[in-house]
C-alpha cells in the first residue's frame, strides 16, 4: 500500500491540496503572508530549556527511537507547544546537513505562519496527526520530504506539550513509523504524568473535570511550579491575572470554595475558589453579573510574608531596646534598619570600616558614636568584627542610652552574646522562601522604577522561579536592570532573559517539602562554613545521611 492510499489524499491537478486540512493549513500560511517559494522564516534561534518537563520525559524514549533510526533515510524531531524544536536526530549525516541548511536546527520555531503547512505546524494547529506529502508541504523548500507528525498531550489536562516528527525523502514511507511513533506518544505521556506528584494529578484532574463542566468559563489551576489555563482563559486573562491567582493561591487565612471579587485586567470579576490540595487550587473566573453573590474585596485579608516582616518591624520600632536583624546578603538588611529607626535621628559605622582603618581607630569612633547619638545608632555587619571589637560593642551596649541596631550576616555564633542582649531579632526571608510571592516582588520592583507596561511571561517567570537567587533581592534589581534594557514595554520572553538566568537548573525540580530540606541543610552548612559533621551533628543525623540527602536533592 502507497502512503497516498494510507491517507486517502492527494494534490489536485490545479496544484492545491485536495485534502481538506492540508487545504485549510495552506490558506492559513497564505493569509500570515508566506510566500512558497520563501524558504523557513527564522528570526533568531532560541535558547531551549533541555531540563523542561517535556525533555525529562521524551529523553528516555527518544533515545530508544534513535536507535531504530541509525542507518536509515529518516530523522526525527521533537517540538515544544509553541513549535520550537528541542531535540533531533537523523539516520545519517547527509540528513542532518540538508536538515542544516533548511534551517531545521534546535532553536527554530515551525509555525504556519513561518514555515507553512508540515508536520509540527500543522498538528499544534489542528491538535491531531498528520501525514504530510511532499507536494503537500506551503514551501517549496519542504516538497522532497514525506512526514508525519502527533502531538503530545498532558494527560491529566489534555493541554498540548508539544509534536513529535519523523521525516524522510519523498521516496521513503514514514507510514511503517506510525505504530513506533504512536507507542512513542503513549509513554512520553505516561512519563510526563509520572512527573507529577499524588498532589499535582489531583489538581489536574479537578481542573480537567472544571474545564468540561463550564467550556465557556475561564478556569484557572494553580500550582508553584505550573499554571494551566483552558482556552476561554487564555483568551481573556492576561499574565498579571494568572500571576495574581497563582498568588492568592499560596496566602494564609483565604476560605477556599467561597466567592471572592478580583480586580482583574478585565475589570472586577467574581471568583470561586477550590481548594484541591495544600500546594494548588482551581479557579472559576464569572462574568461579573448583576445578582450575582460575592464577598466584598476588603473581607479577604491574608497574610503574606511581607506583611509578616512588616509587622515585625513595626513592633520592633515600637518596643525599646537593642535590635538584631539578620540575613543573607542581599534580603535587605539596611533596609529593615531604615523600618526599625523610621525618622528617628541616627548614626551609622559599618564593621567593615575596622578591616580597612584598623580596629583601634573603629573602637573609638564607635564610642564617639554611641555618646552622640540622640536616639538611634546602627552598627552594619557585625559579623566581620573580631573577638575584641565584638566585646566592645557588647559593653557600648551595655553603656549607651541610645537604641543600637544592628545587622548580621545569617546568624552566626559570634554574635550570640550580642543576641541575648537584643530585645528584638529579626530574621530576613530569603527570597529563594518567597518563590511563591516572585512575581508580585518583581512588579513592586517595576512599579518603584516607574514601569507600569511590562509584564514576565508565564515561561519566564516559570524559570526565574527554579533560578537559587544566591544575591537575593539585590540580584533580582539587577536582573531587572538587563531586562528593561532590551525590553522597555510588552511581555518579558524567556530569551529576554539574561543568558544566565535561561541556562536549564542542573538540579531536579524539588516538592515543597524537598525544597525545605534543601533550604535548611544549606544554610547549616553555610553555618558551620561548609563542614559536613558539624552539620550532620546540627541536623540530628549522621554523616552518611548527609550526603546521601545532599546528593539526592542536587546540593553540592
Amino acid at each position: 500500500m502507497s502512503i497516498r492510499d494510507l491517507i486517502g489524499s492527494r494534490v489536485s491537478d490545479g496544484g492545491s491540496p485536495a485534502d481538506p486540512e492540508i487545504r485549510q493549513s495552506w490558506y492559513r500560511s497564505s493569509l500570515a503572508g508566506l510566500d512558497p517559494g520563501s524558504g523557513i522564516v527564522i528570526d533568531k534561534l532560541a535558547e531551549m530549556n533541555l531540563q523542561s518537563r517535556l525533555m525529562r520525559a521524551a529523553t528516555p524514549i527518544l533515545e530508544g527511537l534513535e536507535n531504530q533510526l541509525h542507518d536509515s533515510n529518516f530523522g526525527l524531531l521533537l517540538a515544544d507547544n509553541e513549535g520550537y524544536i528541542l531535540h533531533r536526530t537523523f539516520g545519517t549525516a547527509h540528513l542532518a546537513t540538508a536538515s542544516d541548511r533548511l534551517g531545521v536546527v534546535v532553536g527554530a520555531q515551525f509555525t504556519e505562519q513561518t514555515s507553512g503547512t508540515n508536520a509540527i505546524s500543522t498538528p499544534i494547529e489542528t491538535r491531531r496527526g498528520v501525514f504530510v506529502l511532499g507536494e503537500q508541504h506551503f514551501l517549496e523548500c519542504l516538497r522532497d520530504q514525506i512526514c508525519f507528525g502527533l502531538p503530545i498531550f498532558q494527560p491529566g489536562t489534555k493541554r498540548l506539550e508539544g509534536v513529535i516528527n519523523i521525516m524522510g525523502p519523498g521516496r521513503e514511507s514514514p507510514a511503517l513509523m506510525k505504530p513506533v511513533l504512536t507507542s512513542a506518544v503513549r509513554e512520553i505521556q505516561q512519563r510526563l504524568l509520572n512527573t507529577y506528584s499524588d498532589a499535582q494529578v489531583a489538581l489536574l484532574l479537578a481542573f480537567r473535570a472544571a474545564c468540561e463542566t463550564h467550556r465557556r468559563m475561564p478556569v484557572v489551576a494553580v500550582e508553584p511550579s505550573e499554571t494551566f489555563t483552558n482556552g476561554a482563559a487564555a483568551t481573556e486573562l492576561r499574565n498579571s491575572d494568572l500571576a495574581v491567582l497563582k498568588e492568592f493561591a499560596t496566602q494564609r487565612g483565604v476560605v477556599f470554595g467561597d466567592r471572592v471579587r478580583m480586580d482583574l485586567s478585565i475589570g472586577q470579576r467574581t471568583v470561586l475558589i477550590e481548594r484541591i490540595s495544600d500546594q494548588g487550587a482551581v479557579f472559576r473566573v464569572l462574568a461579573d453579573e448583576e445578582g450575582t453573590p460575592t464577598v466584598p474585596r476588603a473581607t479577604v485579608r491574608y497574610k503574606t510574608v511581607a506583611d509578616e516582616l512588616a509587622e515585625m518591624l513595626n513592633r520592633a520600632r515600637d518596643a525599646s531596646g537593642h535590635v538584631l536583624i539578620t540575613g543573607e546578603p542581599g534580603t535587605g538588611r539596611t533596609t529593615a534598619t531604615r523600618g526599625v529607626t523610621a525618622d528617628s535621628p541616627t548614626r551609622v559605622i559599618d564593621a567593615s570600616a575596622a578591616i580597612v582603618e584598623g580596629a583601634k581607630k573603629w573602637a573609638s569612633d564607635l564610642q564617639t558614636l554611641a555618646e552622640r547619638s540622640p536616639s538611634s545608632l546602627i552598627v552594619e555587619s557585625i559579623h566581620l568584627l573580631d573577638p575584641r571589637l565584638m566585646q566592645i560593642l557588647i559593653d557600648v551596649m551595655d553603656q549607651t542610652s541610645a537604641r543600637v541596631v544592628m545587622t548580621a550576616d545569617a546568624a552566626p555564633d559570634s554574635i550570640t552574646a550580642v543576641a541575648t542582649r537584643c530585645r528584638s531579632i529579626i530574621e530576613l526571608p530569603t527570597l529563594r522562601g518567597r518563590r511563591p510571592e516572585l512575581a508580585s516582588i518583581i512588579g513592586a520592583m517595576l512599579a518603584d522604577r516607574g514601569v507600569r507596561n511590562v509584564r514576565f511571561s508565564p515561561p519566564a517567570l516559570a524559570v526565574l522561579l527554579a533560578h537559587d537567587w544566591p544575591g537575593n533581592y539585590r540580584e533580582v534589581q539587577g536582573m531587572l536592570d538587563e531586562v528593561l534594557t532590551v525590553r522597555s514595554s510588552g511581555d518579558v520572553a524567556l530569551t529576554d532573559l539574561p543568558l544566565r538566568y535561561r541556562v536549564p537548573v542542573r538540579r531536579r525540580n524539588l516538592g515543597l517539602l524537598e525544597q525545605a530540606e534543601f533550604d535548611t541543610i544549606r544554610k547549616v552548612l553555610s553555618q558551620v562554613r561548609g563542614n559536613k559533621v558539624q552539620a550532620a551533628g546540627l541536623l540530628g543525623i549522621s554523616r552518611s545521611t548527609l550526603y546521601t540527602r545532599m546528593k539526592a536533592l542536587g546540593l553540592q
